[in-house]
């Protein structure tokens, strides 16, 4: 019996150094800048990745950038009432593209990230609080998307050829054939809209994100980024609409999706700008902003 006690302790011992040494990969690559935010502005960009490449580019017009990859409108509402929680929040831009409220945003999200910005109130148990913020956040071998972060990592930067002086690289968008370009936007297009419905869970996020906004008589605009060509040409009239719900709340909606229709030079993808056009974008986002209000 006490060589078996022996032998378990020994085993704990063992799995939480290994989950240490883990988190402190994971917290490195995957977490750390995802819990970075300034709490000196007022007003916030809160998007997917279609917001990440503007950088702190905003930051010229007072604006903070609080987007990041994969963010669905549970995260954002996090975000949000993070926010509200920690300071004084005057104007918010949210993403309202044609894919925002597809299912595929129910298990293509930042839950496990943004549960750093939450507080008991916004859980429904102390178990579902404690569980999602802390067990599942610290205890590596009880989320699942760790072992992606940890399997991404091992492809993408111990294993990167440009890391080592290889020559294997990704090939500009720009330069990719037209016939490339085309099966490169199919994919997303149908990574996005595999379902005909939008997901009633992203539909009610974004409800209480706007509740929650006019709660606090925070300013709610809506923003569609530019996409390419090829990616415009076969998405034509599919959308989730989650414009039209900020049209149907009388909320503002500022229309980029077609504005560097001609630009393949500015995108880094189908659907992202790089950075060169998410700095371009974003005087061309809140220059049109501060026009409105001039002219109003």
């Amino acid at each position: 019996m006490r060589a078996f006690l022996k032998n378990t302790f020994l085993f704990l011992i063992i799995l939480l150094v290994v989950n240490f040494a883990l988190f402190l990969l994971i917290r490195g690559f995957y977490i750390k800048d995802y819990e970075e935010v300034d709490l000196d502005f007022d007003e916030f960009i809160l998007a997917d990745s279609h917001g990440t490449p503007l950088g702190d580019f905003a930051e010229e017009f007072e604006v903070h950038n609080f987007s990041a990859q994969s963010d669905s409108y549970l995260d954002m509402g996090r975000k949000l009432r993070y926010l509200l929680r920690k300071g004084k929040i005057e104007r918010i831009y949210i993403s309202v593209d044609d894919h925002t409220l597809s299912p595929t945003r129910e298990n293509q999200n930042n839950l496990d990230r943004s549960a750093y910005y939450t507080e008991r109130d916004d859980f429904d148990s102390w178990f579902e609080f404690v569980n999602e913020k802390y067990l599942k956040y610290y205890l590596v071998f009880l989320n699942d998307r760790y072992s992606l972060v940890i399997k991404n990592f091992i492809t993408e930067e111990l294993f990167d050829y440009r890391r080592w002086g290889g020559s294997k690289g990704r090939i500009a968008w720009e330069n990719l054939t037209e016939e490339e370009r085309r099966r490169q936007a199919q994919d997303r297009f149908e990574n996005y809209f595999e379902q005909d419905g939008a997901s009633e869970k992203m539909r009610d996020a974004l409800m209480n994100i706007i509740s929650l906004s006019r709660e606090h008589n925070v300013e709610l605009i809506g923003v569609r980024f530019p996409l390419s060509r090829s990616y415009y040409g076969i998405l034509g009239e599919e959308s989730y609409h989650a414009d039209s719900i900020f049209m149907k709340e009388s909320l503002r909606i500022l229309d980029f999706d077609n504005v560097f229709l001609d630009r393949d030079s500015l995108f880094r993808d189908m659907d992202h700008l790089d950075r060169e056009g998410g700095e371009i974008f974003v005087d061309i986002l809140l220059d049109s902003l501060e026009s409105f209000i001039e002219y109003k």
